[in-house]
């Protein structure tokens, strides 16, 4: 996860940091996660975020202004606006804000704004599938599995009403896609197969039965990893 935090006040910057980096490394996230100071240091535009936590009031301008850059991004972040000053949160609308976070930032007011980044975050990220056809996207949160295929791979997902389909051999490889793919929810069972445990239903000795229907392999080698990937998994659905 690449957060980005803008506070010119260090210690608060650094507080923020700490919770926010807790809280997704808690949920099976590495972050990458760096701070400014200042308008004119935040890398709006040389480096990629998934989430910004941006101060209202900054030494030289304003949140708001950095707010706009980012939203002129074609990949933008999504941005949660912190700030001591309650009065400026219907001018954040102007930009999309997520969140306008009071400070100083109650547990409970971080955690409601993280959670539902996350819910948001994990629903739309896509991937893309290339097909002898032409390149289709699909939301990662409807991959049941990705199956190995030589140098192809299968993406299998659950009936959704934009694509037809819920099988299609990507002109990619299953390496490729592990390497893409950064989220907790998936795991590496077996060479051939890289499944999302959302989709999980039950576990045998070696199989994991799936929502649709299939079975896919658990390895030796790899099952008292995916044991405890899988218990982080579910703790993190319950907390």
């Amino acid at each position: 996860m690449r957060i980005g935090i803008c506070e010119n006040d260090r210690p608060v910057a650094e507080d923020i940091a700490a919770r926010v980096e807790a809280f997704f490394t808690g949920h099976g996230y590495d972050c990458e996660l760096g701070i400014w100071e200042t308008a004119a240091d935040f890398p709006a535009e040389t480096r990629a975020f998934d989430l910004v936590l941006l101060d209202w009031r900054l030494p030289d301008g304003t949140g708001m202004e950095v707010a706009e850059a980012l939203g002129r991004l074609p990949d933008k972040p999504v941005v949660i606006f912190i700030s001591a000053y309650e009065e400026y949160v219907f001018q954040s609308f102007r930009v999309g804000t997520f969140r306008y976070l009071v400070k100083p930032i109650e547990e409970e007011a971080l955690l409601e704004a993280l959670n539902s980044f996350l819910a948001w975050y994990e629903h739309n990220v896509v991937i893309a599938i290339p097909t002898k056809d032409g390149e289709l996207l699909a939301r990662l949160d409807d991959v049941i599995y990705i199956e190995s295929a030589q140098k192809h791979a299968i993406v299998r997902l659950r009936r959704t009403d934009y694509l037809p389909e819920t099988s299609y051999e990507a002109t990619r490889s299953l390496a490729e896609y592990t390497d893409e793919i950064q989220s907790p929810a998936f795991f590496r069972t077996h060479k051939r197969y890289y499944v999302n445990m959302r989709y999980i239903v039950s576990i045998e000795k070696n199989v994991a039965n799936l929502a649709n229907g299939e079975r896919v392999e658990i390895s030796r080698r790899r099952a008292a990893d995916f044991n405890g990937a899988y218990n982080r998994y579910l703790r993190a659905r319950i907390n």
